[in-house]
């Protein structure tokens, strides 16, 4: 069993509608400011650049360390000034090294494998490959007729 905390308010417990006066659960935690939310976006963003340029995992690894060390050295950094100058110079960084190429795993949009066994190898669905009715006697006339009027006597 888990013990509450004063106020009842565990994630599992009933909630008691008395002020509480301990800290609140983890799962009811504050959500982060929206500098952190930057400086996790451009950090991703700093690694999804880096891998576009060093597909290797060990080099990928060392090279992550490294940029994760520079991040690290920043982060005592309080005045509000100081962050902005160093957010806005690591984005501008990252755009600066930007992959022509971007690295796309196969089974994403724009990877190779991407699509080739749709629906578990069955196919498209219908909804997809029929022809709408509206467009059924266009269809006919454009692609299936030129075909049957040019082929060879038999």
């Amino acid at each position: 069993t888990f013990k509450k905390n004063r106020c009842g308010s565990h994630p599992f417990g009933p909630r008691d509608p008395s002020p509480c006066l301990s800290p609140p659960p983890r799962c009811m935690a504050v959500a982060p400011s929206a500098h952190t939310l930057r400086v996790c976006l451009i950090y991703r963003r700093a690694l999804k650049t880096m891998f576009n340029w060093v597909v290797d995992r060990e080099t990928f690894i060392a090279e992550a360390l490294d940029m994760r060390k520079q991040f690290e050295a920043n982060r005592h950094v309080r005045s509000e000034p100081l962050t902005e100058s160093i957010c806005v110079a690591a984005e501008a960084e990252i755009l600066r090294w930007k992959h022509p190429d971007p690295y796309k795993f196969p089974w994403q949009p724009g990877g190779t494998t991407y699509m080739r066994y749709p629906n578990n190898g069955a196919g498209l669905p219908k909804s997809v490959t029929d022809i709408p009715e509206h467009m059924v006697d266009q269809y006919v006339e454009l692609y299936y007729l030129p075909k049957v009027k040019n082929l060879p006597p038999t």
